[in-house]
């Protein structure tokens, strides 16, 4: 009798193994770099618990609800981000994805700011354009490609750093081109993300920007926002006298320069090879590479 009460209230209070695997929180461990590069950036006697939080609002909470709600109106049944092999999608993995969005919007109102609330609602409000089918931005190969290069690269740049700072204008003018580089640095990523999934976003109608593009226009269109990113994260550093970190940034980044070009070529001999494992291969380097050198900073 114990033991079928326990798995009873067990059936209540934890989510089902489906729904955990859709939020696909290690997998919100990619979108780290553009969190590190803001910390990098502040002074170190900032409180490092409200730091702490934002790291699990964006990545615990924000990212993972995101995930979910883009999972349920996919219904994929093809590798995704993260999952190779998605499971079945049940209503618990849209109410979930709700809940967690409360989680972030609630935690960053009465524990961050006004500012970072804003900012957090804003992108849940744009992670719900980009997949429901009313709106579905998704569809849409440039304004989806500026959605997510923006809202995930120099706008949560800016609302973590201008949490900390007395003077927004002073620091919108310093952080500027940092938080563009971001743009371009993620700009670069997310096409390559969608470069495996060709036929079922076809078949879905759904025209995102690595379909448009093509196999290797999207290695070739990525690696030129990729050095955009980087020249704008030189010039950052070399107005603010960052000189050691100037020299040290490719270094870090030799391994994914690496990678990236090497899957290139296999893809240039075999089209098959733009599948799942290399992609997750090629984020794992380059979040790795990226966050390494922001926390070295």
């Amino acid at each position: 009798m114990l033991l079928k009460n326990k798995r009873h209230y067990k059936k209540y209070l934890l989510l089902s193994k489906s729904t955990w695997i859709h939020l696909r929180i290690p997998y919100s461990l990619c979108l780290s770099p553009v969190f590190f590069f803001a910390c990098s950036e502040l002074n170190s006697n900032d409180n490092h618990g409200k730091l702490f939080l934002i790291f699990i609002i964006l990545h615990l909470f924000l990212y993972p609800a995101s995930q979910a709600y883009n999972s349920y109106y996919d219904n994929d049944s093809q590798s995704i981000g993260g999952i190779e092999k998605p499971p079945k999608i049940t209503r618990e993995v849209l109410l979930t994805s709700y809940f967690f969005d409360f989680l972030a919007i609630s935690l960053s109102l009465f524990f961050i700011g006004h500012l970072f609330f804003m900012a957090i609602l804003t992108c849940s409000l744009l992670s719900k354009a980009y997949s429901h089918p009313k709106i579905r931005l998704k569809k849409r190969p440039l304004l989806s490609w500026l959605t997510v290069s923006i809202f995930q690269g120099p706008f949560i740049y800016l609302a973590i750093f201008l949490s900390f700072s007395p003077s927004w204008t002073i620091a919108l003018k310093q952080q500027l081109a940092a938080a563009l580089s971001t743009a371009f640095l993620f700009g670069g990523a997310y096409p390559m993300t969608q470069i495996f999934q060709h036929k079922e976003d076809q078949e879905r109608g759904d025209e995102t920007l690595s379909l448009k593009l093509g196999i290797k226009g999207t290695f070739i269109f990525s690696a030129i926002n990729f050095l955009i990113g980087v020249l704008l994260l030189f010039y950052y550093q070399f107005n603010n006298q960052n000189f050691q970190t100037f020299y040290i940034f490719p270094l870090f980044m030799l391994p994914t320069l690496i990678y990236f070009s090497y899957w290139f070529y296999l893809c240039l001999k075999n089209e098959l090879e733009a599948n799942f494992i290399n992609c997750m291969r090629l984020n794992i380097i380059s979040t790795l590479c990226f966050s390494s050198f922001f926390i070295f900073v």
